[in-house]
């Protein structure tokens, strides 16, 4: 395709639906003045600019193997632009060639991406072609001119490619001053790199086990389920060519009744125990494996009972917190004449007698495309930099950038840079409440910080505010700050004007 159709250009752009009105006509002549070019339309609509212009094909001559394409670019006197999709003006021999190309190669959807319209210059087409899209509005083509490019180009021998870019309108047609929208301007941290990526996986393994005894069973209660599941989770890690095990840690604990030495010994031996049994069948070596043990889990009892309908929760949890283990046990059996802890007996503690095993693990380095397939199944083995990396190969705003934040916020849901970013990126879509919660989290002695909360002061209707926040992160090199505080400017003169 490159080589016979080395002049479409692939432009991406946000088309917007807008509505037709008319204002002043301009008229341009290009391409050594074969192609008069009236602008109908140039004009800004609410978030979007709108084109609509008449090109005149009438006496255009490029040679029945070579295509003129014209490309419409907005330009700023800054140097930044955004092309309009294309029109290819095809001789009739080459556009011969060109359909043959797409219809044996299946390129329809790409030339429709490509280009506006691709016309051949038969005699039925040599008339006024009608030229109509809309871009997204950025506060930089405010002050922007629009020109129209020409690639005339084809495979003739010796021809000679010549490409040009002429004037056809001096500015777009803005919005009066009460229209005036500030288009506020977010910022990100990129995360510092992680040298080694440590992550570890946990799951408590609730075994059964006879009355007193540490032995463990693989056939009794739920033991079967309980080990599948350990020994999956361990699995996965051994055998992912992306992770290295670095430790495996397993805790016993007990339920809170009985003689405490007699529970510590519990925990300690139902810890052993697991351990062993994944020893021999988990594939990972023995000098990994460290034992600990909890005894009476009184934490794990408070957590159940603050999270269960028992009742009187608050007198129960007040038992927990103010009391010795003996003290505790004494006045948790005399609570409303020993129902209360009948009902703990059979409904909670047996969720205390457990072993909880943690897999530590690190994860390899991944390049960026890499890193863009492991995001969609295994988030939790990237580093904040590598997401950062995934989300700037997106869009600024698009879908995939903004999951990519929002992934990292999950993974990450207390760390300062991860919600800083993720509050930009909420910022994007206007949804204030999300951002404002991801601000609460983020680094506050951060520039970037103080720029995004000026957004979201904006947003909320405090431009006075805004504008202090602005000023903050401006003084500390903040560069979007800097724009921000000029978009308020333009602002405070609109609304100045609208006084007048």
């Amino acid at each position: 395709m490159k080589k016979i159709y080395n002049c479409i250009i692939v432009l991406a752009g946000i088309l917007f639906a807008t509505t037709f009105g008319s204002n002043a006509q301009t008229e341009s002549v290009i391409f050594d003045g074969q192609i008069p070019v009236k602008i109908q339309r140039l004009r800004q609509v609410e978030d979007s600019v709108q084109l609509i212009m008449d090109i005149d094909l009438a006496n255009v001559k490029i040679g029945t193997e070579r295509a003129l394409v014209l490309t419409p670019v907005l330009i700023s006197p800054q140097g930044r632009e955004v092309k309009l999709k294309n029109v290819m003006l095809n001789g009739r021999q080459r556009h011969k060639v060109f359909k043959r190309g797409v219809t044996l190669n299946g390129w329809e959807r790409e030339v429709e991406k490509a280009h506006y319209g691709v016309v051949p210059l038969t005699k039925e087409n040599r008339k006024v072609y009608r030229y109509t899209q809309s871009v997204a509005f950025e506060n930089w083509m405010r002050e922007a001119q629009m020109n129209m490019e020409t690639d005339l180009c084809g495979c003739a021998a010796g021809s000679v490619q010549r490409i040009a870019s002429e004037k056809i309108a001096s500015r777009i047609v803005l919005e009066g001053a009460k229209e005036y929208r500030v288009l506020p301007n977010v910022a990100y941290i990129r995360p510092v790199a992680e040298q080694v990526k440590a992550r570890s996986e946990s799951s408590d393994v609730f075994l059964d086990f006879p009355v007193a005894r540490t032995e463990i069973n693989p056939g009794f209660g739920n033991n079967p389920r309980e080990l599948a599941k350990i020994e999956q989770i361990m699995n996965e890690i051994r055998t992912d060519k992306n992770l290295t095990v670095t430790g495996v840690m397993i805790t016993g604990y007990a339920s809170p009744e009985g003689d405490v030495n007699l529970n510590d010994r519990l925990s300690r031996g139902r810890a052993e125990a697991l351990r062993s049994y994944l020893s021999m069948r988990a594939g990972i070596s023995d000098h990994l494996y460290q034992i600990g043990f909890g005894g009476e889990d009184w934490e794990g009892l408070a957590l159940l009972v603050q999270n269960s309908h028992i009742e009187p929760k608050g007198t129960i949890l007040s038992i927990i917190n103010y009391y010795n283990p003996a003290e505790r046990k004494n006045r948790l059996k005399a609570l409303n004449g020993g129902r209360t802890y009948q009902q703990l007996l059979h409904t909670l503690y047996p969720r205390l007698r457990r072993v909880a095993a943690k897999i530590d693990y690190n994860a390899k380095n991944f390049q960026v495309e890499e890193a863009r397939q492991i995001i969609k199944t295994h988030p939790k083995q990237l580093s904040l930099n590598e997401m950062f990396l995934v989300a700037n190969t997106y869009p600024e705003g698009s879908k995939e950038f903004m999951e990519v934040f929002e992934v990292a916020v999950r993974i990450f849901p207390d760390d300062p840079v991860a919600n800083l970013n993720a509050a930009a990126s909420a910022l994007l879509t206007k949804d204030s409440s999300r951002a404002e919660r991801y601000l609460r989290k983020a680094d506050k002695s951060a520039p970037e910080y103080y720029n995004n909360l000026g957004v979201l002061s904006m947003m909320q209707g405090n431009n006075a505010r805004a504008k202090n926040l602005f000023q903050r992160a401006s003084e500390s090199g903040i560069d979007v700050a800097t724009r921000n505080l000029e978009e308020l400017r333009k602002k405070e003169n609109a609304d100045k004007q609208l006084k007048n």
